[in-house]
């Protein structure tokens, strides 16, 4: 288990990342960003390389909490439930969680060119693509698995045009007519 001043020092590297994108990430920016004396999170993170690898081990962590409080309340059995779902899974995207957002797709950008910050990002969107195709599934969505891969990306757009301010409408009518025209046919 990390330490207090570790999380705290990832936290901050993910406020860093949300608010000023990669070139604002420096140990400094962190230290002042999460209260810390000076050279604290240097302490922990010797690299930026190894300071914005603990980002992604934090941003996991923090949506593997969201993740569970989710599951919870169970899977959606009609496609109603699952739009809800996705419309408030959008909605915290780009509001609660906006700096959070914002700080996974700088790293997701920068992976381009560093493709080992994806290889655990991606893990996690497999199981959201498996978790999605499974409900697709006992929905009768036919060709559940490529459904599940459209939707995510769609909605990852959607998150995007939010982030940018390209379009702020409400979310509810797009993820409707998203899930809607994807799943015609199924029978929830």
């Amino acid at each position: 288990m990390p330490s207090t001043t570790a999380v705290r020092a990832t936290d901050a590297a993910l406020e860093v990342l949300g608010t000023g994108g990669l070139h604002a990430l420096s140990h400094a920016r962190v230290d002042a960003a999460a209260g810390l004396p000076p050279g604290s999170s240097s302490n922990y993170f010797r690299t930026r390389a190894a300071l914005v690898a603990g980002a992604v081990d934090r941003l996991r962590e923090l949506d593997a909490a969201d993740w569970q409080a989710f599951l919870a309340a169970g899977p959606p059995t009609t496609l109603a439930g699952l739009i809800a779902a996705f419309t408030a899974f959008v909605d915290d995207a780009t509001g609660r969680a906006r700096v959070r957002t914002t700080a996974r797709y700088v790293i997701f950008v920068q992976g381009v060119v560093e493709p080992a910050l994806l290889d655990r990002l991606n893990a996690d969107r497999r199981l959201i693509t498996d978790w999605t195709a499974g409900i697709l599934t006992g929905l009768g969505v036919p060709d559940p698995q490529a459904t599940a891969n459209t939707l995510l990306a769609a909605v990852e757009g959607l998150i995007m045009h939010r982030l940018t301010g390209f379009d702020t409408g409400a979310v509810g009518p797009r993820i409707d007519r998203l899930i809607t025209g994807l799943c015609q046919g199924a029978a929830g």
